[in-house]
C-alpha cells in the first residue's frame, strides 16, 4: 500500500513538475495562396508538402496494385475488389473512374502540380536558391510524368493558364496530348 501510494505521489510530481512550459504554435494550412510563396517558409513549407506527396503514391496500397497486380508476380485473387481484377489487364475490366481507384493518382499528383507551379511561379520573389525552385520543377515534372503513362493526355492548364498556379477551381479543363505534356512540362 505504500509502495503504490509512493509511486503515484512520484508520477503526479514527474507530471506536474516536468511538463513542457512551450507550447508549440503552429500555422496549420489547408489551402496555399500566393502570397505564402513569396516568403522563404512558404518555399520550403512548399517543398516540404512536394516531398510528403510520395507518400501518397509509394505508401498507398492502390498504387501498388497498379504497378504490381498484373505482372509476372502476381495476380488477383478470387477474394480480390473489381480494382484488382480491372488493374490486372487481363481484359476482364476496364480501367474507369468507377471501376478502379484511378483517383488515388489523379487528385494527388494535380494537388503537387499546382503547388509545384506555385513555388515557381512566385517563389523567386522569396529571394530562395535556384536549387529550390529546380526541386519544384522536377516534382512537377514527375508528377505530369506518371500521369501520362497513366492516363494519356492531361490538362495543363489548371484554371488560371497553362503551368500557372491555380488559385480559382474550374469546372472544365482540355486534355492536352501526350506530345504536348512532354514538351512543355517534362522536357
Amino acid at each position: 500500500m505504500l509502495i503504490n501510494k509512493t509511486l503515484l505521489g512520484m508520477a503526479v510530481a514527474t507530471m506536474i513538475l516536468g511538463g513542457c512550459s512551450k507550447v508549440l504554435q503552429e500555422q496549420p494550412r489547408s489551402t496555399y495562396t500566393p502570397g505564402f510563396f513569396t516568403t522563404q517558409t512558404g518555399v520550403v513549407g512548399g517543398l516540404t508538402e512536394m516531398y510528403a506527396s510520395l507518400r501518397q503514391f509509394y505508401g498507398d496500397g492502390y498504387w501498388y496494385n497498379t504497378l504490381e497486380v498484373g505482372t509476372d508476380e502476381s495476380t488477383y485473387g478470387s477474394s480480390d475488389d473489381a480494382n484488382f481484377l480491372v488493374m490486372d489487364m487481363s481484359g476482364q475490366g476496364a480501367i474507369t473512374s468507377s471501376t478502379s481507384r484511378s483517383d488515388a493518382i489523379w487528385n494527388a499528383c494535380f494537388t503537387n502540380i499546382n503547388t509545384a507551379s506555385g513555388v515557381i511561379q512566385y517563389g523567386a520573389g522569396a529571394g530562395v536558391s535556384a536549387a529550390l525552385t529546380s526541386e519544384a520543377n522536377f516534382f512537377r515534372a514527375f508528377d505530369y510524368f506518371l500521369l501520362v503513362q497513366t492516363f494519356g493526355g492531361v490538362p495543363l492548364d489548371l484554371g488560371s493558364g497553362i503551368l500557372k498556379f491555380n488559385t480559382t477551381p474550374s469546372p472544365s479543363s482540355v486534355r492536352n496530348s501526350v506530345q504536348s505534356v512532354y514538351t512543355q512540362c517534362i522536357f
